[in-house]
Formats: structure tokens, C-alpha cells, sequence
């Protein structure tokens, strides 16, 4: 059985933290042409948000980026879209300045056409206060994350940082690392665990990364992840399944847990 939260958070017809799993298709789109086949792909796989990963966005502007928000909003319909800019040091493909960065999202945030933004928790505390602070004026939910493409760092660090995306004010918590052992993923579920305990009212979205943490995108939600990444057209993190293939596993797991 899947643990739930006492208030989910309903974001269109997604709901974080019910009794039912949620799956993310990522959009890795260089540009609108492709932005526009990916995402008529992932509308007919019908998963729960669509998240788009607009640091893939080559030659991106605040022009363009808004003209794609809007586009990918009339193809979407009410599927609850996650903005993500992603930052280089966590993952990014584009090495853009926190500046540029922080005017871009301004103007995607802007037009009101995205549900959820993802900001990276090592951001500077200007930078978090700013945005979030106009994420909140437009009505959008704010997702806080951090990755680590190298290890799994110790418990009390993993769980740490999700107190300070509670304490920030999060809306959803992400962490996504990489194990080096069986061990590392053992105990990426046991912090999630420990964060649905300690902070019930906080959707929770967790993994472990690469072959080795593949576990966590299927059975991550039987120890309180409310979210997983799936494959639409393409992975946007190693480790991601397609989604049928996800839905199938959980779907089995949840069956008979």
C-alpha cells in the first residue's frame, strides 16, 4: 500500500501525495519543432505531469521560451506541466549564468501557462527568495531539488536537505542521486521513509539513478515517493523506464503489497 498524505496536493488532475503513483514524462527538446513531437508522444502515453526541460532549448530566449510554454500548453490540455531550467552543476546541458537563468524563469513564470517550477536548493538564497516569491504571484507550485550525479551521500545529509525544502517552503521535494552499491539504494528508500514520517505533509519525489537504482522508479512509492520519471521519447536522467514498462511494475507491486 502506498503511504499517503494527510492533504495531497492537487495540481489539475494530478494529485501528490494520494493513494495513486504519479508518473513524469520529460520533454528534452533542442527545439520547437521538437518540443512539439515530443510532447504530442507523451500526450498519447498519458502520464500524470509532463515536465519540460528547457535547459535542452538551444539558442533559448525569454521570447522563445514563452512562445513554447504557450505552445506546449494548447497541446498538453489540463495535464499539470513541471518548468525546469535546469542548472549545469546539477545536471544541465547548457552553462548559463544565474542571471540569465533567473530571467528566463521570470518569463516562462510570467505567462502563467506552467503549474510547477523546479528549483535546484543550492541556488542562492536571493535567487530562491525571488523566484519563489513570484512562483507564489502566479500561481504556480514549487518543486525544490537536488541531484548528485556521483554518490549517495549519508542519511542524515539526504534527509537534511529535504528539512530545508520544508522549511523554504516547498510545495514538493525532490532528491535524485546515484549509488554506487545496492547498499546506496537500500538506503535512498530508508530517507524516504524517514521524510514521510517527518514531514507528512510534504510530497515527496526520490530516486537513485543509473541500472543499479532502477528499483526506486518502480517500488520508490511503496516507501512514500509520490512521483517518478518515466521514458517518454527520451530520458532526461540515466535510469529512467519506459513508462508503460513502470506503470506495469508498480501497478503489480501495489497489487500485492
Amino acid at each position: 500500500m502506498k503511504p499517503t498524505i494527510p492533504n495531497p496536493l492537487h495540481v489539475r488532475q494530478a494529485e501528490f501525495g494520494g493513494p495513486q503513483p504519479l508518473f513524469c514524462i520529460p520533454l528534452v527538446a533542442a527545439n520547437m519543432t521538437s518540443l512539439v513531437d515530443q510532447a504530442t508522444v507523451a500526450v498519447e502515453m498519458k502520464p500524470d505531469v509532463i515536465e519540460w526541460r528547457a535547459d535542452f532549448f538551444r539558442e533559448a530566449s525569454a521570447e522563445l521560451l514563452r512562445e513554447a510554454a504557450g505552445e506546449l500548453r494548447s497541446l498538453v490540455g489540463d495535464t499539470a506541466i513541471i518548468f525546469t531550467l535546469r542548472a549545469m552543476n546539477e545536471g544541465g546541458v547548457q552553462n548559463l549564468s544565474q542571471l540569465t537563468r533567473r530571467a528566463l524563469i521570470e518569463a516562462v513564470l510570467r505567462t502563467r501557462t506552467v503549474d510547477i517550477v523546479d528549483l535546484e536548493l543550492s541556488n542562492e538564497p536571493p535567487f530562491l527568495e525571488v523566484l519563489m516569491g513570484l512562483a507564489r504571484s502566479c500561481d504556480t507550485r514549487v518543486l525544490l531539488a537536488m541531484h548528485n550525479f556521483a554518490e549517495t551521500p549519508d542519511n542524515d545529509v539526504l534527509a537534511g536537505h529535504i528539512a530545508a525544502m520544508n522549511g523554504l517552503g516547498a510545495d514538493i521535494a525532490k532528491i535524485a542521486v546515484m549509488p554506487q552499491t545496492a547498499d546506496d539504494v537500500l538506503r535512498l528508500l530508508q530517507v524516504t521513509t524517514r521524510a514521510r514520517r517527518e514531514f507528512p505533509d510534504l510530497p515527496l519525489s526520490t530516486m537513485s539513478m543509473g541500472a543499479l537504482g532502477s528499483l526506486t522508479r518502480v517500488a520508490g512509492f511503496l516507501y512514500g515517493s509520490d512521483m517518478a520519471f518515466a521514458v517518454g521519447k527520451a530520458a532526461s536522467a540515466p535510469g529512467q523506464i519506459p513508462i508503460e514498462d513502470a506503470r506495469r511494475a508498480t501497478e503489480l507491486l501495489l497489487r500485492y503489497s
